[in-house]
């Protein structure tokens, strides 16, 4: 921008002409820069940035914001419940009578936010049908929703461990041993890509329901984040307690003298038969002794605590029998 100022000279009369039409540039110049650079009170478009010199319009500054926030929700819990209708400071998601599963979901309940084993997070605002069990066998069902909404049941076993279990059509599996997580359905023939998440179980006995359990919130069985909402008169102390559980139906057996990295917070259960005087359990250095009993029919059984990430190994002049079990929540 070039300005033209009429210049004077000390001493000279300045004409007034002259100086109303400095005064005038001036202020055509403040006004077109004012115009280009706006101020609090203008709108203007700026092209989308394609160099580090170029200016960030609010629409790129948008989608930044959504993408963060998409990979943070990531960076939670997965494969669960992130939030949903609470009573007494716990999970509860359904109720029943005879042989019929009613949703607490949505309508006059709060909505349900889950996340499937990517991370992606899907929010159901629109309450579920019922699930109508008739013509069932007695045994215990897992509760299911998929990305539509849609409620169902599975006659299934739910793994969460890094080793591939022996699964029979339907088993899921979240595998551990990568990051990210994979989860995966069994066809019988194949494996399938399973993005649907566990809610809960129902129990059949006699032809009707006897019990219905809500999954823990904010919990995968292998990274725990204390997010579920506490309601008033909450034992907190019961509620942590229940942390500490082993998942029995998920352990994993161990080779005598191998290091092992804990692959989530869990239990160490070591057995030492008679008279193993030398058996040992190191776990990040630290070496314990297991001392079996002594009769053939008599052996020593210890269990450990062990976080995510801790190295350990069982070693001595008599093999006994290790198994790892992941950690719960109830």
């Amino acid at each position: 921008m070039t300005i033209t100022l009429t210049t004077f000279i000390p001493g000279t009369k300045a004409k007034a002409d002259e100086v109303n039409a400095n005064f005038t540039a001036l202020k055509n110049a403040v006004d077109e820069k004012a115009a280009i650079d706006g101020d609090n009170t203008q709108i203007f478009s700026v092209a989308d940035a394609t160099n580090d010199e170029h200016a960030v319009n609010k629409g790129q500054l948008d989608d930044l914001s959504d993408d963060l926030t998409v990979e943070i929700k990531k960076a939670g819990t997965k494969f669960c419940v992130k939030s949903g209708n609470t009573s007494n400071g716990a999970g509860h998601l359904f109720s029943y009578s005879v042989l019929e599963v009613t949703p607490l979901i949505a309508g006059t309940y709060d909505d349900l936010v889950v996340s499937d084993y990517r991370g992606v997070q899907t929010t159901i605002s629109t309450t579920p049908d019922s699930i109508d069990l008739t013509g069932n066998s007695d045994g215990n069902y897992n509760i299911f929703i998929n990305t539509s909404g849609e409620l169902y049941i599975l006659n299934n076993t739910i793994y969460k461990q890094p080793n591939r279990p022996t699964m029979v059509v339907n088993d899921v599996w979240l595998n551990t041993s990568v990051e990210p997580f994979e989860c995966i359905k069994y066809s019988g023939t194949t494996d399938v890509e399973f993005l649907d998440v566990p809610l809960g179980k129902v129990t059949i006995e006699s032809s009707a329901i006897t019990a219905i359990e809500t999954f823990a919130f904010n919990q995968d069985g292998h990274n725990i984040t204390a997010q579920t909402t506490l309601e008033s008169g909450t034992n907190l102390a019961l509620s942590f307690s229940n942390l500490c559980i082993p998942d029995y139906e998920n352990g994993v057996s161990k080779t005598w003298a191998t290091q092992y990295t804990a692959e989530s917070n869990g239990f160490l259960m070591c057995y030492a038969p008679s008279n193993s005087t030398n058996s040992y359990v190191t776990i990040n250095g630290t070496q314990m002794q297991i001392i079996g009993g002594s009769g053939a029919a008599s052996g020593s059984l210890v269990t450990l605590p062990v976080a995510k990430g801790d190295i350990y190994t069982f070693t001595g002049s008599t093999s006994g029998t290790i198994k790892f079990f992941p950690m719960r929540a109830v």
